[in-house]
């Protein structure tokens, strides 16, 4: 679960209805003594929805007992994660989303434009029962100004509103159909060994699609190769994990290198989302990579970087030798801010390069390294955190935050290692 999520541990339902009166006649106690419902009711799963949409959020949501019901901490999840790729790489004052098949709740646009006064959405479906309903959401929450509902064909292109909108996106966003057939959603109950621990009220238009997940994520990112930086950050849910390595081995027969793949858990159920970028900025490893042994063969690359210092002198050592980082990082003539926390155990410098001046040709010229007209100019910005704390190992963090080029940024961090380190010997020495 995502660490800003609020449902780490499940509600006081007794407590919830007390907020919601409509979820009392679903609340019980079970053997332990404490309060619960029935999520294999229908009627319990919409009421704890509403319920929890109600007190949390100030949402009134009518949820039909035909059309999927959203489970609140599992789509918050996501709302989250995607509330990260827009702090670390878009910086834009007002945040523009894209959400692909809103279903009948709309949920996904409404918490979003709740958590965040300066999103604002277009949301389409298919179907013209979500369509009908997911308006009446909009508009009994008074969103009509910030959230637009675009009815679309199946056989519209899926991201045909970045085609005809003259503004640019920030994120696109999706919970696709997950399965293939009604056989493969059959199948994936059977495999479940107690059972699924909730009943599903999915549409089949909700839930299938010819090819399962992988094919229509595969159709969003067709078209995103025509769109590119239309818009900054294209993801998508998926809901099962075999599909990850289909949809990244589309990604590196692209030369996409920059994507991320994350992982939702809530409670016994696991989804996943994964994105991608046609833009220079990078995310953090905390952002764009799980620790998930199954996938670390395609996992994207770091683009955060450790050298430690483990030596016992090295916390007043790697203490005097950086003050000289600076240094060294303005001889290299790139612009550079530096600031430290206020207990003094670290120090962050950002780092904005416009040409490669580190190399040893550029050295040897003592000018930006030469670029060919045909060529964009390499560009790195990165931030360098030194830290040095007691009874821990000296450590240089760099993270890459905008680049095309992976080589630039690993040839700048090992050419800064190298002069700390040779800064580190001439101290011990002295």
């Amino acid at each position: 679960m995502h660490p800003r999520n609020p449902y780490n541990e499940p509600p006081d339902f007794t407590d919830l209805a007390r907020h919601y009166p409509p979820l009392r006649p679903h609340v019980f106690i079970n053997h332990t003594g404490s309060s619960a419902i029935n999520f294999k009711s229908l009627p319990a799963q919409r009421r704890l929805t509403e319920a929890l949409c109600h007190r949390d959020y100030g949402l009134s949501l009518t949820l039909p007992d035909d059309r999927l019901c959203p489970p609140v901490p599992n789509r918050l999840n996501y709302i989250l994660w995607l509330q990260d790729i827009v702090i670390s790489t878009c910086g834009s004052s007002t945040v523009r989303g894209f959400d692909i098949g809103t279903g009948a709740s709309a949920i996904y646009p409404l918490l979003a434009c709740r958590l965040e006064p300066t999103w604002s959405f277009i949301a389409t479906d298919i179907d013209d029962r979500s369509i009908q309903l997911a308006k009446q959401n909009i508009a009994q929450n008074s969103m009509e100004g910030r959230i637009v509902i675009e009815h679309m064909r199946a056989d519209d292109a899926i991201l045909q509103p970045l085609h005809t909108s003259q503004m640019n996106f920030d994120f696109v966003m999706c919970n696709p159909p997950f399965y293939s057939s009604a056989e493969d959603v059959s199948r994936s109950a059977e495999f479940k060994e107690l059972g699924p621990n909730a009943i599903c009220s999915g549409a089949e238009v909700e839930m299938i699609t010819p090819g399962g997940e992988t094919s229509f994520v595969a159709r969003i990112f067709s078209e995103s190769l025509q769109l590119r930086t239309k818009c900054r950050w294209y993801t998508s849910m998926l809901g099962k994990m075999s599909s990850i390595p289909d949809v990244v081995c589309l990604f590196r027969e692209h030369n996409v290198d920059n994507y991320a793949i994350t992982e939702f858990v809530q409670g016994q159920t696991r989804r996943w989302a994964i994105g991608w970028s046609f833009q220079d900025a990078r995310l953090p490893d905390t952002i764009a990579r799980i620790s998930n042994p199954a996938l670390q063969n395609i996992m994207p690359s770091r683009n955060t970087l450790h050298h430690s210092f483990p030596d016992a002198r090295s916390a007043y050592i790697l203490e005097s030798a950086l003050r000289n980082v600076l240094t060294i990082v303005d001889s290299l003539s790139v612009t550079s801010m530096a600031s430290a926390t206020p207990e003094g155990s670290s120090t962050t410098m950002l780092v904005h390069a416009r040409g490669n001046t580190w190399s040893r040709a550029a050295r040897r010229k003592r000018l930006p390294a030469a670029v060919s007209a045909d060529q964009e100019p390499p560009v790195l910005r990165c931030s360098i955190e030194c830290c040095s704390k007691v009874d821990t190992p000296c450590e240089i963090i760099f993270t890459w935050l905008e680049g095309k080029d992976r080589s630039v940024f690993e040839s700048f961090t090992s050419h800064v290692s190298r002069k700390v380190i040779s800064a580190l010997q001439e101290l011990g020495d002295g």
